[in-house]
């Protein structure tokens, strides 16, 4: 039997064109051209590897509105098998609570998954929190912040990047792996697979597809509370030109400030 495997996706707003919303402290995506979120590509190019070495099936998935469905159709266009966008007004202001239980529902109401990828983080939250919340409401184990997995007879084994060192864990499936950015190279789409992707098009669930309440998700049912947002201050820098008969006097001041330590053998 093939390995199902889920790839969690997000499109986030341009790092360089984020507005946040005076009133309830939300992005205001509208005015930020979107981009696939970066540590998704990499979630999505492991998962490929382990497709490219077993028989598997790879279902890319999000939770957001229609404007999502170009990112869904790219990342079938490197391979994914199938998309599914969760699209549902009720879901709208969700932080990463509602976010995880609605997702988890969703792969509940796939069926069969073996192993679901995630990216460390998104980058307009950097939160960290929809991946292992997805484990838990699945009761998965857990590989977080992985730089490489592969897969043996029903088990995952993930190098995962820690403040320490480099920890190697092999946990069984179902298993949530949670990819950190930049730890592979994305794969390129490819025309045939756009163009298949194209006929396939996406599965659109709403909560009622998945049997959701719509009362558990939304800002509402969201326990995160933004109270208020202040401008990070500006940081005054100044710099000067040092000619090389000022180096010597320089180096003294490098060395007087503490920025550089003098010594050695």
């Amino acid at each position: 039997m093939a390995l199902e495997l889920v790839v969690l996706i997000k499109v986030v707003p341009d790092g360089k064109e984020v507005f946040v919303d005076p009133v309830n402290f939300t992005l205001n995506r509208s005015m930020a051209t979107n981009v696939l979120n970066p540590a998704d590509e990499n979630a999505l190019e492991a998962a490929l590897r382990i497709k490219d070495e077993h028989d598997a099936r790879i279902t890319v998935m999000t939770m957001a509105p229609p404007f999502a469905e170009p990112f869904l159709l790219e990342c079938m266009s490197r391979g994914a098998d199938q998309a599914v966008l969760i699209s549902d007004r009720a879901v709208a202001g969700s932080d990463t609570y509602p976010t995880s239980l609605t997702v988890a529902a969703a792969i509940k109401h796939l069926g069969k998954v073996d192993i679901v990828f995630a990216g460390e983080k998104t980058s307009d939250s950097s939160t960290g929190h929809v991946g292992p919340g997805v484990a838990e409401f699945l009761e998965a184990e857990l590989a977080s912040y992985s730089r490489s997995c592969r897969y043996e007879d029903g088990f995952v084994t993930a190098e995962r990047v820690l403040e320490e060192g480099v920890e190697v864990v092999k946990i069984p499936t179902p298993a949530v792996v949670t990819v950190i950015t930049d730890s592979n190279i994305p794969r390129r789409a490819t025309l045939r697979k756009k163009l298949n992707a194209q006929k396939k098009g996406i599965i659109v669930w709403s909560l009622q597809d998945i049997g959701l309440p719509s009362d558990w998700v939304g800002l509402r049912s969201s326990p995160t509370v933004v109270k208020k947002m202040l401008p990070f201050p500006a940081i005054e820098r100044k710099g000067k030109v040092i000619g090389l008969d000022m180096m010597d006097d320089f180096v003294k001041e490098l060395v007087d400030t503490g920025i550089i330590r003098q010594g050695g053998n």
